[in-house]
């Protein structure tokens, strides 16, 4: 397996090759009383992009329930609590345990530069796991590097926020434990601490995949999020078998329950959607008719 981890994988982070992709779906037939949609959503994307997505908001207006990888509109503390676990590293792999000496003080310079509090040093995570650390640092330089990117205003968030507040339903495909665990726990440690390392010894590195990633985010081009994904994690490697592949079969097999029992609206990652494993070419191989909706 390629040990390089990309910091928008660890965001929780964070795509078939088709000319025709795209991140908004309409989906029917096959029984369903009522179309459903399925909206590939990216971390880094300003709110604004559901207004340059055709239709967006009248198939949201016509959903009755809005469906997630997780149900986010639950206590943050207590979705915080649930999660905690499966981000802190057992006591003999600590940051400090599983980073030499050396390379612990020359890249605590750097985590100083991008840290969310100033005066934060690494060693006051020295408990966490090394992707929780690289999703923190991701996140910040992020915020520096990308005009208009705001961490509390994230697509996934908003639609079940505005689907709660509208008096829909919410669901998620899986639980926060679940999605925690594969987060945090399909790659060892030390392969985490390895990223880690190489994300601040390296930071413009990211800061310009990042931004490579949410133009064709942007483009509505998920053939390229997916190209760039199989380039930096391999399209065989585990991370894409556990983090994306898996997940796809359990979510093909649980959505046509969920859309049967009243018209959905579908928001998760866009890495998600496309390639023969993906969400899209699952459901039509189970005999609904998807459709892209083009920008």
């Amino acid at each position: 397996m390629k040990r390089k981890i990309t910091a928008i994988a660890s965001l929780a982070l964070l795509f078939c090759v088709s000319a025709t992709a795209q991140i908004f779906y309409k989906v029917e037939g096959n029984g369903l009383k009522a179309p459903s949609y399925i909206f590939g959503t990216h971390h880094l994307a300003p709110l604004s992009v559901i207004d340059e997505v055709p239709g967006c908001r009248d198939a949201f207006k016509s959903a009755e329930q809005v469906v997630g990888e997780i149900d986010m509109t639950v206590d943050q503390m207590e979705l915080a609590m649930k999660m905690q676990p499966y981000m802190l590293a057992p006591s003999d792999s600590t940051l400090s345990k599983v980073i030499s000496e050396e390379d612990f003080k020359r890249i605590n310079e750097e985590f100083k530069k991008w840290a969310p509090m100033p005066g934060m040093e690494l060693q006051m995570l020295d408990m966490m796991k090394p992707m929780v650390v690289t999703a923190m640092v991701s996140v910040e330089m992020v915020k520096k590097e990308l005009p208009g990117f705001n961490p509390t205003e994230q697509l996934d968030t908003y639609f079940q926020g505005q689907g709660k507040a509208t008096g829909k339903s919410v669901k998620g495909l899986e639980t926060p434990e679940f999605q925690a665990g594969v987060l945090y726990g399909t790659e060892p440690i030390s392969n985490q601490a390895k990223a880690l390392v190489e994300l601040l010894d390296k930071p413009e590195e990211n800061i310009a995949k990042s931004k490579e990633l949410n133009e064709a985010y942007l483009a509505q081009d998920i053939d390229a999020l997916y190209a760039l994904s199989k380039e930096e994690n391999g399209e065989s490697s585990e991370f894409m078998e556990l983090l994306i592949n898996k997940r796809n079969a359990d979510w093909i097999n649980k959505l046509p329950a969920i859309m049967q029992e009243a018209p959905a609206f579908v928001a998760v990652g866009a890495l998600h959607l496309p390639g023969e494993n993906g969400v899209i070419e699952g459901l039509r191989k189970a005999g609904y008719k998807v459709t892209p909706i083009k920008k």
